[in-house]
């Protein structure tokens, strides 16, 4: 099956997930399902009923954009080649790209939203009114329409370090007592082995995000990612990866090797000179995950710039840079011009 979508066991309308009661839920009947009920409805009717075939689709050679057909209404769906999660622009279903979901791109975790589009909106407001010089449709309905919740793929990586340190380390301490200075040197032996776990890793794997807004927008507590379900994805859009773990490999065990040495400085504390005859550090792979982590994600354009602001889906953190009108700013800074030369003359008439 090309896509699919969730539908309510109840009257079959489309699901959609919440995060707030981290259920999915049917806006028409208003019924709730954990996510373990349903994906045992869902597993119960692929056994009942005969898979059907798959919908026709149909690509363009010379295009990144690809067709397929809504389970629900038959309306023709064109994504682009990474977007395995996304609308039927004609009925409003929710419309899984199974095929994108499968395999090598099947996630093993997710961390789910956890911040609806009411609460990602309000977040946005407040920021926005953060600055008083920004545009005026940069609040309006249209704009906020374009507010959209995203599953981002991530490589995440558990490592093992292994710490061997040797070396010395000196203090010394000058003090006078009368005419003579004395100095007191210590020495001390510095030994450190063992191993620290590092867990939780991750790397933005797709090439069409801005990884520097992504990396603004953490940390996630990574400690809730739950097994995937298809189910989590139902009224959010979600992308699959095209940087393949290699490519950010080395990237991560120098994240890895860094926070250990870190962590080893710490433990050696502040001496006057440290000096390392041995300083290895091995690191090894426990575990590999492609994970999908959730952001809302909006773009403005404004005086030929396109402005992208990112919310944690997780946590609300924002990040993204703000317009400045400056009409705006400039009618304001004669406005104040005006009142404080008005000021000086009536000061000065007073005075005389």
């Amino acid at each position: 099956m090309a896509t699919s979508t969730y539908k309510c066991p109840n009257c079959g309308a489309g699901l959609l997930f919440d995060p707030e009661l981290q259920k999915v839920r049917c806006d028409f009947c208003l019924s709730e399902f954990s996510i373990a009920e349903i994906e045992a409805y869902n597993q119960k009717l692929e056994t009942e009923a005969e898979q059907p075939a798959k919908p026709p689709r149909e690509t363009d050679e010379n295009s990144h954009l690809i067709s397929y057909h809504c389970d629900s209404c038959g309306a023709e769906v064109v994504t682009d080649e990474t977007t395995s999660a996304t609308f039927c622009y004609y009925c409003h279903n929710p419309v899984l790209v199974t095929e994108r979901l499968t395999g090598s791109y099947r996630p093993q975790k997710l961390i789910p939203f956890a911040v609806d589009r009411e609460r990602a909106l309000d977040i946005f407001k407040t920021y926005a009114r953060s600055k008083k010089f920004v545009p005026k449709d940069f609040t309006s309905a249209s704009q906020l329409e374009k507010m959209t919740g995203i599953y981002l793929p991530h490589w995440m990586a558990d490592y093992q370090a292994s710490i061997d340190y040797a070396g010395t380390a000196t203090n010394l301490r000058v003090w006078s007592s009368g005419n003579t200075e004395y100095t007191e040197h210590k020495e001390f032996i510095l030994e450190r082995k063992g191993t620290v776990d590092v867990s939780h890793v991750h790397e933005v794997a797709i090439r069409k995000i801005d990884r520097q807004l992504i990396d603004s927008i953490t940390p996630y507590d990574e400690t809730a990612a739950v097994d995937f379900s298809q189910a989590y994805l139902s009224g959010f859009f979600a992308e699959k990866y095209d940087i393949q773990q290699p490519e950010v490999q080395p990237v991560i065990e120098n994240r890895v090797r860094q926070y250990a040495e870190t962590l080893v400085q710490d433990t050696i504390g502040a001496y006057n000179r440290v000096n390392l005859t041995r300083k290895d550090v091995g690191i090894a792979a426990r575990a590999w995950h492609y994970t999908l982590l959730p952001a809302w994600i909006m773009t403005y354009f404004y005086r030929g710039k396109t402005f992208v602001y990112g919310i944690n889906g997780q946590t609300g953190k924002i990040h993204g840079e703000l317009p400045v009108d400056q009409k705006k700013l400039s009618v304001t800074s004669l406005l104040i011009g005006a009142a404080v030369l008005a000021a000086l003359i009536l000061g000065g008439l007073f005075l005389w």
